[in-house]
């Protein structure tokens, strides 16, 4: 796949590309769909497939007071991207430039001027131009003025509800990792850098990793079972995500017991699978209640990915 970080600076030969849009924040089964319905038309019609997305999401730039966690960075989306086929990912710096753009504009400087599009493929609640103003009975009608054809792609249920990243986000921040993994369609994982600790886990010899990542989106506070990937290799883990309420800590924090593994992990990357909730944070009443609760959840957790 090539990636093209600046529509402004390519333009694609007129008429020569389907041309997927969407943020595909997380990739998950319903931009999949979308994008495999896009690089079909695309092999049928002898053309190439391009997606387009924009950064920062929209909703970063025009609602700066809603927090909005990505589900994925945007080097992961690409990756992901480039794993369902499409031979173009073309990003959209969405500045205030690029949102005022009307809806005349969009259509004409980006999708015809720069991405040559041919077919346009898009969800059927998609909206464009400035405040939104583009409907989707409006793209169709400029695009027979330009000469592209409007593909919508049907909305996608899975198991007769649909699949956003609304949903994913809400199934992420609940806890609710098996829903998460479902919508995704790949496990709910997240990958980072071991940084330097306090120590407590090995003095509760229950040595700990602390995982120090750029990603926006952790699953809530909790105990989790999970495997962990390091070097080519899966180990069994366990981790907590939270704010440590026995010794009072107030940053959040992700720490990975690995099972049965003895090794000095400070700078290497980890990749965190998420498989099950295992319990919310609890404050202890001391170190005693803390390791008993700690050596529970790591019989728990090697219980549960035994069979997984």
């Amino acid at each position: 796949m090539q990636l093209y970080n600046n529509f402004r600076k390519h333009c694609f030969p007129p008429h020569s590309q389907v041309v997927a849009i969407g943020n595909f924040d997380g990739v998950h089964l319903g931009h999949r769909s979308l994008l495999a319905l896009a690089l079909a038309k695309a092999r049928d019609l002898g053309l190439q497939a391009t997606a387009l997305t924009f950064r920062p999401h929209p909703l970063k730039l025009l609602f700066p007071e809603r927090r909005v966690f990505l589900i994925t960075s945007y080097e992961r989306k690409a990756d992901l991207i480039a794993t369902c086929g499409i031979d173009n990912l073309v990003i959209a710096p969405f500045d205030h430039q690029f949102a005022n753009l009307t809806a005349h504009d969009f259509v004409e400087k980006v999708l015809v001027q720069h991405l040559g599009a041919a077919r346009v493929v898009v969800g059927d609640n998609y909206t464009f131009g400035r405040n939104r103003k583009g409907s989707l009975s409006m793209l169709q009608e400029l695009g027979r003025d330009w000469g592209f054809e409007v593909v919508v792609a049907p909305p996608y249920l899975l198991d007769g509800e649909l699949v956003s990243s609304t949903k994913v986000r809400e199934a992420i921040m609940q806890g609710e990792i098996e829903r998460a993994s479902r919508f995704l369609g790949r496990p709910c994982a997240i990958v980072g850098r071991v940084g330097r600790g306090k120590g407590r886990g090995r003095g509760l010899g229950f040595p700990t990793a602390n995982l120090v990542s750029e990603i926006e989106l952790y699953p809530k506070e909790g105990v989790y079972a999970v495997w962990v990937e390091y070097q080519g290799e899966r180990y069994m883990g366990v981790v907590n995500i939270g704010y440590n309420p026995t010794f009072a800590d107030t940053g959040l924090t992700v720490e990975a017991h690995i099972l049965d593994f003895d090794q000095d992990l400070y700078g290497q990357e980890l990749k965190i699978i998420f498989v099950k909730h295992l319990r919310s944070e609890k404050n202890c009443s001391g170190i005693e209640e803390l390791r008993r609760l700690i050596a529970a959840d790591v019989n728990q957790a090697r219980d549960l990915l035994r069979i997984h």
